[in-house]
């Protein structure tokens, strides 16, 4: 499939959603031109009711006034919240795939994550069900402070808070969030901005703005990943403002 004829499959499929943050095409922006890469990336972010549809292109990084003609080889849509309207939306996009869950597994394994894949030629588009807000098993009050301590700990590594991030996000409770909005306002951590913008936790928006702005230019590798939370967010706070 051609990256012109995913893009207005796109169009196709979620016609009438509004867009929540402006869409990040990366060959459309010089700040990106030198990123470490064999792809280039498009994001968008529809919203409609209380959920996020977040979808990503990627095709070969070819030069820029070729990209339309370039094969896109990977369409992905991450749907967040709750919104059965994007949900249909999204499961158009594998109407006439073959179906390829053999291959999405092999690429992610079983990390908990619903998805529908299929395949159009040399293209995976793939549609995933990341699980909502709602209630979930507590850590041990033990093991909760063991690891908001690693946060706190002036001397933890990256490496550490890191892993403490991901374990406490399994509990994703307001004690969770609480302790990853204080970490990502003394010190930056993407792993937490990651899961709080999953999460639809605008508040970090500030923290996430602060650390953008402190990317040096020849480090595109961040500055993409920050952009595309930073806009994740945004989306997010377009769901809270009633934009549908």
């Amino acid at each position: 499939m051609k990256l012109s004829d995913a893009q207005s499959l796109l169009e196709r499929c979620f016609a009438g959603m509004a867009e929540g943050a402006p869409r990040l095409t990366e060959p459309h922006d010089a700040r990106f031109a030198l990123r470490p890469s064999a792809v280039w990336l498009e994001y968008r972010w529809y919203v409609h009711e209380r959920g996020l549809a977040e979808v990503f292109l990627k095709w070969g990084r070819v030069p820029s006034e070729q990209s339309a003609g370039a094969e896109a080889t990977v369409l992905r849509v991450h749907l967040l919240g709750a919104s059965p309207e994007l949900s249909e939306r999204a499961g158009r996009m594998l109407e006439g795939g073959t179906p390829s869950q053999e291959r999405i597994l092999d690429l992610f394994g079983d990390d908990g994550v619903r998805r529908e894949c299929v395949s159009f030629g040399r293209t995976s588009v793939t549609v995933e069900h990341w699980e909502g807000a709602g209630p979930r098993p507590l850590l041990e009050d033990a093991r909760f402070h063991a690891l908001t301590g690693t946060l706190e700990d002036p001397d933890s590594t990256n490496e550490e808070r890191h892993e403490a991030v991901q374990r406490l996000a399994a509990e994703r409770s307001p004690r969770v969030v609480e302790a990853l909005l204080a970490l990502v306002t003394r010190k930056p951590s993407l792993m937490a901005l990651r899961v709080l913008s999953e999460w639809g936790v605008v508040a970090a928006r500030g923290p996430l703005q602060r650390d953008l702005a402190a990317v040096r230019p020849d480090n595109p590798a961040d500055l993409w990943a920050l952009t595309a939370l930073d806009r994740r967010l945004e989306a997010w706070e377009a769901v809270g403002s009633g934009a549908e």
